[in-house]
Order: structure tokens, then C-alpha cells, then sequence
């Protein structure tokens, strides 16, 4: 299967998870990057592999990498690798994302909580926020990861599935937007899925630095999302560079 994210798909997914992070939305941002042009979200780019996996029910579990960007317009080829699955450029063969279902994730905890500046960065930072899960962006989110599906899902299956798109999307905004902010470009996500999110549910998500490499730009975070009532519906930790975020150290 081939999949090529245009630029249209990234606008969407931006405009329904809220992850206006302008190396996926801004060419000009993009251009002055260390990328050089528009890049896809790493959050999608895991949904459409979960779902190009042929998988009948949603994943208890999943752990993305993302070794290299995936470019705006540029075709990816779905590549079964053991128990991995990938997407891998065509244009020279490089993954953008390797993503492996129901491994064990490990989980690591905020160290201490403050909600100061955003820069520079420190360890005990978080960044929280809360919204809705709208029946449009239910809808959206499934006709985006429909792209990526050979098989036909049943209804609340499918809607599962857009559920843990929409929280990884959650998960993406906050570290995009927030913490570190503009300019970061993911490359790890490893999540538990504990619960199901319905349309119309108010949904908290929350992320918090764990760690950071100032010589590598690198940040390590935790990251979490509740619903309403405080149960937890999804629990792991990102891996991040923020070599493009302005004053992150």
C-alpha cells in the first residue's frame, strides 16, 4: 500500500486535533527549519499505520518512532518488518515511522509540577488542557485514517479507533503548541490505551518533562489523557527535539 500525506490532510489533522505546529502547517516556517518544508504529524502518520494494519479490534498498546520526516506530497510505502510495521519513504527508502502493537510500554511520572514559562525548558514542567470530543472531529478523524484502511471497520470500532487518533493528536498539540512548543518535531510516542473516548466527552490531556539532553536538543516527557471524570484513557511517554524551538534551553 502506498500513502501519500498532501498537505490538505496535514491542514485537517491540525484543524481537528488542534496541533497547529508550523512545521506541518506554515511553508515559510518550514522553509528556515531544519527540515526545509512542511512535514507530516507523527501522530497521523502512527494512525494510518495502525490502521493499514488490518487490525479487527483497536490496540491495547502502541509505540511509534519517527527516524526520519515524512515530507508534504511525498509518497510512503507500508512495509511489514517482523513485528513491526513501517512506513518507509520511496523516494530513497528511509522510515518516517516504525510502529509496533501491543509491546509493553513503559511509564514514567511527572517529578514535580509547575506551569511557569515554557523556556526555558526544565524538568517538572507541564503543560495541561481540555476540550471536546466533537462529533465532527469523530467524523474527521475516521475519514483520515479510512486512507489507510483495505478493510471495513464496524461503526464503534471505527470510532475507537479515531478516538486514540484524536488523543494522540491531543498528545501532539500540547507538545507542538505548548511544551516545548513551536518547531518540535517528534520522535517517539509510546502510549497504553486504558479506556474509550466518546463524541461529546470533555477529554484532559496533560504532558510534563521528564528529562533533558540540552547537547541533543532532546526532551523526554510524560504524557497522559483522562476524561471528564478523571479516569485515565491513555498513559506513556514522548520523545521530542527541540532543536527548532526558540530559546527551549
Amino acid at each position: 500500500m502506498i500513502l501519500t500525506p498532501t498537505q490538505s490532510d496535514l491542514d485537517l489533522f491540525a484543524k481537528l486535533s488542534g496541533d497547529a505546529n508550523p512545521i506541518h502547517v506554515d511553508p515559510d516556517f518550514a522553509a528556515n527549519s531544519g527540515f526545509g518544508r512542511t512535514v507530516a504529524h507523527g501522530a497521523m502518520l502512527t494512525s494510518w499505520l495502525v490502521r493499514a494494519a488490518g487490525l479487527s479490534e483497536t490496540p491495547k498498546s502502541t509505540s511509534a518512532m519517527f527516524p526520519a520526516p515524512a515530507f508534504a506530497g511525498e509518497g510512503l510505502e507500508v512495509i511489514r518488518d517482523g513485528e513491526a510495521w513501517q512506513l518507509a519513504r520511496l523516494e530513497d527508502g528511509l522510515v518516517v515511522c516504525r510502529l509496533l502493537i501491543n509491546a509493553a510500554v513503559p511509564i514514567e511520572e511527572a517529578i514535580a509540577a509547575s506551569s511557569a514559562a515554557m523556556v526555558p525548558l526544565k524538568v517538572g514542567m507541564i503543560s495541561a488542557s481540555e476540550t471536546v470530543f466533537e462529533a465532527n472531529a469523530a467524523e474527521g478523524m475516521q475519514d483520515l485514517q479510512a486512507r489507510a484502511g483495505e478493510t471495513t471497520l464496524a461503526t464503534e470500532t471505527a470510532l475507537t479507533f479515531a478516538s486514540q487518533a484524536y488523543m494522540l493528536g491531543l498528545i501532539s498539540t500540547l507538545l507542538g503548541m505548548n511544551l516545548p512548543g513551536q518547531g518540535t518535531n517528534y520522535l517517539k510516542q509510546e502510549t497504553a490505551w486504558l479506556g474509550t473516548l466518546k463524541p461529546g466527552q470533555r477529554v484532559r490531556t496533560q504532558i510534563a518533562v521528564t528529562r533533558l539532553r540540552q547537547e541533543k536538543a532532546l526532551v523526554d516527557l510524560s504524557t497522559l489523557v483522562q476524561n471528564e471524570h478523571g479516569k485515565t484513557l491513555a498513559k506513556g511517554r514522548a520523545l521530542v527535539s527541540a532543536r527548532d524551538v526558540s530559546g527551549a534551553f
